[in-house]
């Protein structure tokens, strides 16, 4: 089927764009980190992160920049795939790597990987990432066993109802996806649950981690207490728009005074975004998703 004529512009666009790019390191030793970035995610800071562990591999990146991920892999052999989370960042070059391995794709609660903006992608998500390959994953188990590698799946909803965390056992090293992208309470996407985020901040920097390996390339050593400062940031924000909004107080003036600074740039996003990612989401959704106070009893 042809695409639409939107879908095709965009596409065009992208490709207009280009300058993919991959940079190989390896910021553990046994990790090998496979950095993704076009012209256009350089230009957002928003590069994306494949990482090989033994014949395993966390994540796939975006589907733009699937040709130097394809060819760096082309003569590896993987066990499996294992997503962090389903979204086009992350998973868009799952299809074909899968179908040439003939190996396994692993996400958490599978059924649920159409959600969250997925089944309709907004004209900036195919700009900046592209629509992944389609692929059939396999629900996740409570070991991911291959050689000598062994990855110890941890659910942490929140960003995404298929957001999982991998620690691998050997070196201590914690994949967290888009767990953490950066510090503090900030804008969220509309499906967002930032009371579930907290508990999962809360839940990894429990394991103690040597090291932290994020989906957007981002490392950070010891990070339990960064964890921490970040679930409490997003839980004090989270408690002051409740308490704002049983003033009286309406969404725009909440963003406004839990959000002082940085309203020119959150204005563009949301307009670039279409709504779909903002502050007002963050508000939005802790009046959303907010847990009776029974719920909060037991947290």
């Amino acid at each position: 089927m042809s695409p639409s004529p939107l879908a095709f512009l965009l596409q065009s666009a992208a490709r207009a764009l280009g300058g993919t790019r991959l940079l190989i390191d390896e910021p553990v030793s046994g990790i090998t980190r496979l950095r993704l970035s076009s012209r256009t995610t350089r230009f957002n800071g928003m590069e994306t992160a494949a990482y090989l562990v033994g014949p395993v591999l966390v994540d796939t990146g975006f589907v733009h920049a699937a040709a130097p991920l394809l060819s760096f892999l082309a003569d590896r052999n993987l066990s499996a795939i294992v997503l962090t989370h389903h979204h086009e960042d992350h998973a868009g070059s799952c299809g074909p790597l899968a179908a040439r391995n003939r190996c396994p794709v692993f996400l958490r609660n599978p059924d649920r990987r159409f959600d969250e903006g997925l089944a309709d992608l907004k004209p900036y998500r195919r700009l900046w990432w592209g629509e992944p390959e389609p692929y059939a994953p396999d629900p996740m188990p409570a070991r991911i066993e291959a050689d000598s590698t062994t990855l110890l799946p941890v659910p942490i909803p929140g960003h995404s109802a298929t957001h999982t965390a991998l620690l691998d056992e050997a070196t201590n090293a914690v994949f967290t996806g888009d767990l953490y992208i950066t510090g503090g309470a900030t804008a969220v996407m509309s499906h967002e649950n930032p009371f579930e985020s907290i508990a999962s901040l809360r839940r990894i920097a429990d394991l103690e981690p040597r090291v932290m390996l994020t989906g957007h390339a981002l490392l950070v050593e010891s990070p339990a207490a960064s964890l921490r400062r970040k679930a409490d940031a997003i839980e004090s924000a989270a408690n002051r728009v409740l308490s704002l909004h049983a003033s009286g107080a309406r969404v725009g003036e909440i963003v406004r005074r839990v959000f002082p600074h940085g309203r020119a740039n959150d204005l563009f996003l949301e307009w670039i975004t279409s709504g779909e990612f903002s502050r007002s989401c963050f508000v939005r959704a802790c009046l959303g998703w907010a847990p009776t106070p029974e719920q909060r009893a037991a947290m």
